[in-house]
């Protein structure tokens, strides 16, 4: 089956052909067309055949002219492909650019927000207006002090000082002259830097001994010494920072002012964190600060933790635990005399006995003697019955020779006076 021919003469078609040849060139060159002044209602009407053979001026169409113009074809499907790759490439990146200057907008507002704030938030201005305050009242601060050695020493009174002496990195890098940084007997307070699960904790208050300023390389080095009385627990404890912040290569960090109590400290903490820091008495007040009262009514008021003043509250405790040590040293004075009144009693005790078993054997030796009296005593009554029977027996004997003697003297009387009678009346003449 043929193809259909043109409905031109030849002289009028070979332009025509002439020009669709030239397809094969980019497609700029399709305007040529048209300015050569052929419409494209002309060119439907020539019905020049795409495939196949084509009568130009009597001959056939090479065969080079149908593989160009099927290269065309190809390169049309191409071009079409690759044009609506980079539509469809524009159109995701004209969305994603939307996108991301929504993105944009957006995250520019949040950033204001977080400059400014927005009422319900603090913004960066006044998180670095607060931290500015609690900078300046935290006073100044010594970071990574390098602890070097501890000594125990004497006071005249007979307490113990400790005195440890630390390195100082920052201390002199202001290059002040005339002013000293770290006056002599000055107080500050150190604090371990370890975490507090491996050791770091507050120190205590120390005092400036002595102050080695900064050598050219060689940095400053500070002896402080303790202020209150220390006992045996925390002079170990000072001990153990000294060892574990030697062996763990950290330091301590000295603060000229003790840090002030907030809110804000340990908000966000995990409770078992708290735990590990915390004594258990006080860890709900931190875990519930800021919180609901009424775990079941998140509309209940909030819970506010009561803040701590640290520097009276560790005053109080210098001052009540002095008052117990020297309540101890009294009772322990008051325990030594009952001591010793204990042993003067034990002792009197055994003196006691002593005279109670002397005085048992003296009246073992009183009663055996009272015996022998008693019986002696009854051998004496009964010796003084027989000796007041024969009195009693002699007194009425005596008492009947007195009767007899009397009887007899009257009538040796009576004898006597006849005689004299007698005699009288003889002589008488």
């Amino acid at each position: 089956m043929g193809m259909p021919t043109a409905r031109v003469g030849p002289d009028g078609l070979r332009p025509t052909i002439l020009r669709l040849s030239s397809l094969a060139v980019p497609r700029r060159r399709f305007g040529e067309v048209r300015s050569a002044g052929i419409a494209s209602s002309q060119l439907e009407k020539l019905s020049v055949p795409v495939l196949g053979p084509s009568l130009v001026g009597g001959t056939a169409m090479s065969i080079w002219n149908k593989i160009l113009v099927c290269l065309i074809l190809i390169a049309s499907l191409a071009m079409w492909y690759f044009g609506m790759r980079a539509l469809a490439t524009h159109r995701a990146w004209r969305e994603a650019a939307k996108k991301l200057e929504g993105q944009l907008a957006q995250l520019k507002a949040e950033a204001t927000v977080l400059r400014e704030g927005d009422g319900t938030r603090r913004g960066l201005r006044q998180v670095k207006v607060e931290l500015a305050k609690y900078v300046s009242q935290r006073g100044r601060v010594w970071l990574n002090c390098r602890p070097m050695q501890m000594a125990v020493n004497k006071t005249p009174e007979g307490s113990d000082i400790v005195q440890v002496s630390l390195v100082f990195e920052t201390l002199g890098l202001a290059g002040l002259t005339d002013v000293q940084e770290l006056p002599v007997d000055s107080q500050v307070y150190l604090f371990d830097e370890r975490a507090p699960q491996d050791g770091g904790r507050y120190l205590g208050k120390f005092r400036v001994a002595a102050v080695a300023p900064r050598q050219g390389d060689q940095p400053a080095q500070v002896v402080v010494e303790s202020l209150s009385m220390i006992t045996p627990r925390e002079m170990q404890r000072i001990q153990q920072a000294v060892q574990g912040a030697q062996a763990a290569e950290a330091g301590f960090t000295v603060t000229e002012l003790l840090p002030t109590d907030d809110h804000e400290i340990f908000a966000g903490v995990n409770p078992e964190e708290l735990a590990r820091m915390l004594p258990p008495s006080v860890v709900n007040e931190y875990v519930n600060d800021g919180k609901p009262g009424d775990p079941t009514n998140p509309q209940s008021p909030l819970f506010e933790r009561k803040l701590r003043d640290y520097e009276w509250a560790l005053s109080y405790l210098h001052y009540r635990r002095a008052d117990l040590i020297d309540a101890l040293a009294a009772a322990n004075k008051n325990l030594e005399m009952l001591r010793a009144s204990l042993a003067d009693a034990q002792r009197e005790e055994q003196a006691r006995d002593a005279e109670i078993a002397q005085l048992k054997q003296d009246l073992e030796r009183a009663t055996t003697e009272r015996d022998a009296v008693a019986h002696h005593f009854q051998e004496v009554e009964a010796a003084l019955g027989r000796v007041a029977a024969r009195r009693d027996a002699l007194i009425l004997e005596n008492r009947r020779t007195a009767l007899e003697i009397a009887r007899l003297q009257a009538e040796a009387i009576e004898r006597i006076e006849q005689q004299t009678r007698a005699m009288a009346q003889a002589a008488t003449p």
